[in-house]
């Protein structure tokens, strides 16, 4: 899935009315419109599969004369594909107006007043994400009879014996899951060498899939595997017998999270404000929730940073800080801010700060202090 991002600039002029309709792949998506001397900013959003798709902006100028009514695409993101950075010739242009790039982004502009003007661009097929697999390996057993083999979905990639060692580096899809198996099967009745397989530093879409030894794996075979101290993983096993390892790798849902909100809650319920007695000890709790523009919905979030402090509003229009919040993780997954101050009644503002991905969200929640302490 991959997000296409519009942001456009609407000025009606003087006269008239500017209005703007935005096709995708020929389906009309949203409709806008700027009045008489008005100008309107806005934006477009739509997620669409890695098939390759097209964008139309059709403008229609209503206008008794020209009265310097203009249109500007200041953002148009597919994915890694900046539309703005294409020359004029990748617009397919079907207008009575002209068109060009100034520093804001596209211009197109009317030249009579009752005019309508479209600019076509075709959004390319996206490349499927891809997930790096990654592990060292060795095998020390009896050459062309004892086995150590690396097994990806059933397919074996690896196969080895006798004395060997090495490191695997691949790629496979990203949204499917994948299993990953390790086996090491000992057919001979006779011992050569150290008879065992050895893997370790198994990463997996940057993800150390030994960092908590093998929590997670599923062990099996005649001998389990064991975890050695130096962080590899042992496979061995006695004549006819095996020894294996499997892992799944279950690919994220598809999200793509726009913007987030933070709610403040009280015994569980959502609150707009809050009252205590005294500022001396108190605590609220937070949830963080993203709007996720595949499903439409508001879902919960994990954000990398949440802080909280205690804010007064003093009389020359800002907010002084008060004091820290402690902020601890609630095993029921929300976050609980702990207050503790000094300060006499009044009206304060618990300002808390969430951080998901590259969005960064402010709440404030009116704190009102009713007596001294």
């Amino acid at each position: 899935m991959t997000l296409l991002e519009v942001e456009y600039t609407l000025v009606a002029g003087t006269n008239g009315r500017l209005s703007l309709d935005i096709y995708f792949d020929s389906e009309k998506a949203i409709s806008d419109v700027a009045y008489q001397g008005t100008t309107k900013d806005d934006e477009f959003n739509v997620v669409a599969n890695d098939d390759e798709h097209s964008v139309r902006f059709r403008v229609l100028h209503q206008a008794l004369t020209l009265s310097g009514a203009y249109m500007i695409i200041t953002k148009a993101q597919y994915g890694g594909f900046d539309l703005l950075a294409q020359s004029l010739e990748y617009w397919e242009i079907d207008t009575t107006g002209t068109i060009d790039y100034v520093d804001e982004g596209l211009k197109i502009t009317p030249t009579s007043p009752y005019s309508t003007f479209s600019v076509t661009g075709v959004l390319p097929e996206q490349e499927p994400k891809q997930l790096p697999i990654s592990f060292d390996w060795e095998v020390s057993s009896e050459e062309g009879w004892d086995f150590f083999e690396g097994v990806i979905d059933g397919m074996v990639f690896l196969r080895a014996s006798g004395i060997q060692s090495g490191s695997f580096y691949d790629t496979v899809t990203h949204d499917e899951p994948h299993t990953l198996r390790f086996a090491y099967t000992k057919d001979s009745s006779a011992a050569s060498n150290e008879d065992c397989g050895r893997v370790g530093n198994i990463i997996v879409g940057g993800e150390n899939w030994l960092a908590n030894g093998l929590e997670g794996w599923t062990l099996g075979g005649d001998v389990l595997p064991v975890l050695l101290p130096d962080g590899r993983v042992e496979l061995r096993c006695s004549d006819d017998q095996s020894s294996w390892m499997e892992r799944t790798y279950a690919p994220p849902p598809d999200q793509i999270i726009t913007n987030i909100r933070i709610r403040h809650l009280h015994d569980g319920q959502t609150i707009s404000q809050f009252a205590v007695e005294a500022l001396d000890t108190f605590f609220v709790d937070a949830v963080m929730e993203g709007f996720d523009l595949v499903t439409g919905s508001w879902i919960p979030v994990e954000p990398t940073i949440v802080e909280a402090r205690l804010e007064r509003y003093d009389e020359s229009g800002l907010f002084e800080q008060i004091s820290d919040s402690q902020v601890f993780v609630h095993p029921d997954g929300f976050f609980r801010l702990l207050q503790k101050c000094d300060a006499p009644p009044g009206t304060y503002y618990l300002k808390t700060t969430a951080t998901v991905g590259e969005i960064t969200q402010i709440e404030r929640l009116k704190i009102k202090a009713k007596v001294n302490i």
